[in-house]
């Protein structure tokens, strides 16, 4: 109960930044179907996956000066966010690694 009011109230809170740890989809997923839309992955694509925030919030992506908005199409069971390899590498982000990013939604 208490874990689903502080997601609640996460929800209802305006856009603020947070700094989280940001992996890279695996090449596996390519062509796979997606949770939100059903579509095949594209992995050279922009989207992302995130454990809780909903289907197609776009979250402004921030890592070493470099931003790009991107939309949630999938769910993960990280910690953070899970981002395209096109996503991850107009960013940046070591694409078989993992960084430090800045996100707001």
């Amino acid at each position: 109960m208490r874990r689903l009011l502080i997601l609640l109230a996460m929800l209802a809170a305006p856009a603020q930044a947070r700094t989280v740890t940001a992996t890279v989809y695996d090449p596996w997923y390519a062509g796979r179907p997606d949770y939100c839309t059903g579509r095949a992955y594209q992995h050279w694509g922009i989207s992302a996956a995130h454990p809780f925030l909903p289907c197609g919030t776009l979250v402004r992506v921030t890592h070493r000066g470099r931003s790009l908005v991107v939309p949630i199409r999938d769910r993960c069971d990280c910690n953070s966010i899970d981002l395209s390899a096109g996503a991850a590498y107009r960013l940046g982000v070591p694409l078989d690694g993992i960084a430090r990013v800045g996100i707001e939604y």
